[in-house]
């Protein structure tokens, strides 16, 4: 028996040492193809964290391979994965007054716009609801996507009549389904690992989407012919962070991690940008039409949504006065 006791002495001391120098997983789940601008920045940011955190065994999981973004929320509070970065619309359900920015009155705004707001003190309002409700923590700003505008496969839409009765698919959120809806169109919540399909077998008119998705998953092989380009809104990504993944970072980690977000946050709306005018141009190379409507076209459609506002607002449930409060900063 005396001879068995120092092979398991060292086994156990082996054991502890392997224990000691195991790395800690950060695994971030996406939904976008690898391709996408938002994807490649991510990749880079992991890439960062990695050289910067040796501790740390970075994996990022593109195309839904993990969970899609309308699942993910739950998935990072119950710690099934420790990051990702969802859009804007998946979240809403979770967070009425993310809602916020699919009302009306941001149709057409311009990115800078979108940005002081998400920046901003509402935004900050938004992350901190997120964080009381959920075991998350927001490390940083907000990536963007690019205006979102509405693509069809055989009707091209010239002005707001010809919103009348399309089925065009939405990536999610009450407010994209009620603001079309607000148009005449009917809105049909598709997640994106189901879109080819969908648009194979026609069982759509149309998708909510931007130049850059498009571009992505080629969607012009898949019937998408035309674009009526009136920014119809501005999505973006919020970064979730598990909050026990968080708290095993000393807070000099934690400062470190969210100053490399931020510092790819700022690349990537930059590349995001480039991204639509580039991904825009090859849509028109593939055979692609876009639709810039004039500004008289564009006040028709705003003034219908305007008429909406009050009703989309008080059914998505988004705070009157976080409401008051935009319409303000807009109208300044």
């Amino acid at each position: 028996m005396r001879g068995l006791a120092i092979p398991l002495f060292v086994f156990l001391l082996l054991t502890s040492l392997d224990a000691q120098t195991q790395k800690t997983y950060l695994r971030i789940s996406l939904e976008n193809t690898r391709s996408h601008v938002q994807t490649q920045n991510v990749y880079r940011f992991a890439e960062a964290v990695s050289a910067q955190f040796p501790s740390l065994q970075v994996e990022v999981y593109p195309e839904a391979r993990l969970f899609r973004d309308r699942d993910v929320l739950n998935a990072v509070h119950t710690g099934k994965v420790e990051m990702a970065v969802p859009g804007t619309w998946n979240l809403e359900p979770y967070v009425p007054d993310l809602g916020l920015f699919l009302l009306p009155f941001l149709y057409g705004r311009a990115r800078e716009e979108n940005h002081t707001l998400a920046d901003g003190g509402v935004g900050k309002k938004i992350q901190d609801t997120l964080e009381s409700l959920y075991d998350v923590c927001v490390p940083g700003r907000w990536m963007d996507l690019g205006h979102a505008q509405v693509f069809t496969l055989a009707k091209p839409i010239l002005r707001l009549e010809d919103f009348k009765g399309l089925r065009i698919r939405v990536p999610g959120g009450k407010g994209n389904e009620l603001r079309l809806f607000a148009l005449g169109s009917y809105a049909v919540t598709v997640p994106w690992p189901e879109l080819i399909e969908r648009l194979k077998t026609r069982l759509v008119d149309g998708i909510l989407s931007t130049y850059e998705t498009i571009r992505s998953a080629e969607l012009w092989n898949h019937g998408i012919r035309y674009a009526f380009e009136d920014n119809q809104y501005f999505p973006m990504y919020i970064p979730l962070v598990n909050s026990r993944f968080w708290k095993t970072l000393t807070p000099e980690q934690q400062s470190r991690f969210s100053q490399l977000w931020n510092t790819h946050v700022l690349v990537e709306r930059e590349e995001a940008y480039r991204a639509q005018t580039e991904a825009k141009n090859l849509f028109i190379q593939k055979g692609g039409k876009v639709f810039v409507p004039p500004l008289s076209e564009l006040d028709r459609i705003r003034k219908a949504f305007q008429l909406a506002q009050p009703s989309i607002s008080q059914q998505m449930r988004i705070d009157p006065a976080l409401v008051s409060y935009v319409e303000g900063e807009l109208n300044r």
